[in-house]
């Protein structure tokens, strides 16, 4: 091999190597934005699990607040059944 074919050869290998070093920055871009996904991914998935919580922790609030009229009749009703047992029993045991 002449020295002009080895000047040649070794240009076109530098640019191979500049178009590589190219390709592998846009390469290292794309790892660096899944890898910023991924964080974003990890950081919406805690938020999710913490919102199912909340929405866990409110259909227990609601339950009990639909709970609660029922409650109240039913007390009411005792006192009330309780009281005219009590009339009842007042007017017999006269």
């Amino acid at each position: 091999m002449t020295q002009s074919e080895v000047e040649v050869a070794l240009e076109r290998y530098r640019n191979e190597i500049g178009s590589l070093k190219h390709r592998m920055d846009e390469v290292q871009r794309i790892v660096d934005a899944v890898h910023s996904l991924a964080q974003q991914m990890v950081a919406q998935t805690a938020e999710i699990k913490h919102l199912g919580q909340a929405v866990g922790e409110v259909k227990k609030d609601v339950a009990e607040l639909k709970e609660k009229p029922g409650t109240r009749w039913e007390s009411l009703i005792t006192g009330l059944i309780g009281a005219a047992a009590g009339a009842i029993g007042a007017i017999f045991f006269r």
